[in-house]
């Protein structure tokens, strides 16, 4: 065989290897779907359930293509799924069940639960301290947004505990420690935030006051929504999604120094990432209200604390008092990712 005779077979060799490459890579890019996923607010290390998953690849690999945009307030990330402006959105389960009882709210289905627990806590300064929904009679207390998540959550443990919610007054705070400077100020006595904040006052020694929600108003913390309609022609889409999440939850879980998750989120723009020493912290600290109600319930809608976050609602007049909470969820596409 001459060399060009061997080089031109070489050349058709790869040629056609090159021909399967492009082919395969064709078909993985006509099977990718495209969809949208909300988060309530601006990127933070709370949402590392569907950042890591992005940032790792994970969704890729399930075959989607994820467009996670960022919200401004819960009550957005709801509506946004009602006018069909995305596939899944990530929202507190009190504003679920609130938006189910509001026109098109019966239109929505939680397909998970990605915080067992609440992320909440209410957080107050040292010197005046707030360490029960009783003492918030006649102060002001700060929400991350009017009619989310955390005033949701604020009005149902007044109720829980016989406060006129008449009596407090609200204000939009910040999510961050920079609302313990609003306190001090005296533009409110105590503020609602997410798990890191605390973590990041413990780490800056700051002085405050800061206790879970859950200890008073017990409702799941997060769910991931869809539209019924929209989930039934998606359903495969939704299931994907899930697993993908999944394994980048147990990925998480498994990494003892978190430095390849923390790599995976580099392409975030994420505050919290600016302190290296801090950013673990927050991240372990968000962790535990995945497992709040064990390992083997995560991303499950646990009937338990659904129906009891139900009937606070319904107490609280944010839903109706003859409702029922496993018609605003479904474990089936849990399931079919899980097993």
């Amino acid at each position: 065989m001459t060399g060009s005779t061997a080089s031109r077979r070489a050349t058709l060799s790869l040629g056609g290897a090159g021909l399967v490459a492009i082919t395969t890579r064709d078909a993985r890019a006509q099977a990718t779907r495209a969809m949208t996923f909300v988060t309530p607010f601006s990127y933070i290390l709370a949402f590392v359930d569907v950042l890591h998953a992005k940032g790792g690849g994970y969704f890729e690999r399930e075959g989607l293509d994820v467009t996670i945009e960022q919200g401004r307030g819960s009550a957005m990330a709801v509506q946004q799924i009602v006018g069909g402006g995305a596939l899944l959105s990530r929202t507190g389960v009190g504003d679920h069940i609130r938006a189910s009882s509001r026109p098109g709210g019966n239109e929505l289905v939680a397909v998970g639960t990605i915080s067992q627990g609440s992320p909440f806590y209410v957080v107050s300064p040292a010197g005046k301290p707030i360490r029960t929904p009783e003492e918030m009679a006649g102060k002001t207390i700060g929400v991350l947004s009017v009619g989310g998540a955390t005033e949701i959550v604020l009005d149902v443990m007044l109720q829980a505990r016989g406060v006129d919610r008449g009596r407090v007054a609200r204000q939009v705070a910040p999510n961050s420690p920079a609302g313990l400077q609003l306190v001090e100020q005296g533009r409110m006595d105590a503020y609602i935030v997410s798990a890191g904040v605390p973590v990041a006052l413990r780490a800056a020694n700051t002085p405050h006051i800061a206790w879970n929600t859950d200890t008073v108003a017990p409702i799941p913390g997060q769910c991931y929504i869809a539209r019924r309609s929209t989930l039934e022609q998606n359903s495969d889409m939704v299931v994907r999604f899930l697993r993908a999440v999944k394994r980048s939850l147990d990925d998480m879980l498994a990494d003892g120094d978190l430095s390849r998750t923390l790599a995976n989120l580099r392409g975030f723009e994420i505050a919290e990432m600016r302190n290296a020493t801090l950013a673990p912290l927050i991240l372990r600290n968000e962790m535990q209200f995945w497992l709040t109600a064990g390992r083997e319930n995560i991303l499950r809608n646990v009937p338990e604390r659904w129906q009891r976050g139900y009937e606070l609602m319904a107490a609280a007049g944010f839903a109706p008092a003859d409702g029922r909470a496993d018609a605003l969820y479904t474990n089936d596409l849990v399931a079919r990712a899980l097993g």
